[in-house]
């Protein structure tokens, strides 16, 4: 036990060390999807260059010699098991995106770890479209929670938008995604927030003025935390069980903010039809539903779990009191 916490200490250390590190040099990098992530590794990675870049390092994660790197740095990131060699290069156990001109440590591409972290364009999205809604939000937000946080980087960056006396928590089961949340909340030196390890609602107490998540939506078959939103709905088990338990933490003047993605068949749209019969229970309350994508990820309707699928949409979810 102790050395696995002096471990996480050092790893915690070392991450710190290269946000400062990669700020001090004005790194910034935009995570885009894996496809694409992918067409452009293999397009580096075959190009002859001198020297890899920061961004190929910690963006990219392309492969690198130990010359490519500040000394210090590797030494640093070596004796912390955060770079590790592969095949007569090294590569980054981590990556670092930029979000709203922060930076936010995330796990590495590819994300095939069944706990890995993931940041993508999904992250941007929700972040923009939660901005607008609590720039234009009538009630002020004093207790938030963000739901299936990941590392952290939306709650972090909505900190800006709040309050220094507003409480931020940011819920999650993947003890890694904490780890990064609470290294990302070191960096970005606020206070107010709370990484939490809790299954939805299960270990957070009380009521909150905002309740925010973009949950995992997709059927994945090998159940990667990320990315898996349940068997059942589609895939928008999850996204539907936040709506559920989260009604009855909300503050009389409080909302629900959902950004999830919807699978969508020939017989129609399952989570919608599901919602509308059970917002009947609570007629105190409503809800908006608004599609802002009609097709994303058309790759997995290649994969046998979809094959009754036309297209995933990506939708907004506000739940509010009537």
């Amino acid at each position: 036990m102790n050395q696995h916490f002096n471990m996480e200490l050092i790893q915690q250390r070392a991450l710190l060390y290269l946000l400062n590190f990669l700020e001090k040099r004005h790194y910034r990098f935009t995570v885009i999807t894996p496809l694409s992530h992918q067409r452009i590794f293999m397009r580096k990675k075959n190009q002859p260059t001198e020297l890899r870049s920061l961004k190929d390092i910690f963006g990219w994660n392309l492969p690198f010699y130990p010359e490519d790197l500040d000394p210090q740095l590797f030494l640093i990131l070596k004796n912390a098991h955060l770079i590790h060699i592969e095949q007569q290069h090294w590569l980054s156990a981590v990556r670092v995106a930029s979000l709203d001109d922060q930076l936010f440590i995330h796990s590495a591409f590819p994300t095939v770890e069944t706990d890995a972290v993931f940041f993508g364009p999904d992250t941007y999205r929700f972040y923009y479209h939660l901005k607008q809604y609590v720039l234009h939000h009538p009630h002020p937000v004093q207790r938030s929670v963000e739901l299936c946080c990941g590392a952290s980087p939306v709650a972090i960056a909505m900190s800006r938008l709040l309050t220094d006396t507003a409480e931020i928590f940011t819920a999650d089961i993947n003890p890694k995604a904490l780890f990064y949340s609470q290294v990302n909340k070191m960096f970005s030196g606020i206070d107010n927030l709370h990484p939490t390890y809790s299954d939805l609602f299960s270990d957070l107490d009380g009521q909150f003025d905002l309740i925010f998540a973009n949950p995992p939506y997709l059927m994945d078959v090998h159940e990667r935390q990320y990315r898996h939103g349940g068997h059942t709905l589609d895939g928008t088990e999850l996204a539907f069980n936040i709506l559920k338990t989260g009604i009855s933490r909300l503050r009389p003047q409080g909302s629900l903010f959902l950004y999830t993605g919807i699978a969508i068949s020939h017989q129609g749209n399952r989570f919608l039809e599901t919602v509308d019969e059970w917002i009947k229970n609570y007629p105190e309350f409503k809800y908006n539903y608004v599609e802002i994508d009609p097709d994303v990820f058309g790759e997995e309707l290649d994969q046998p779990a979809y094959q009754h699928i036309e297209r995933i949409a990506i939708v907004l979810v506000t739940l509010f009191a009537a």
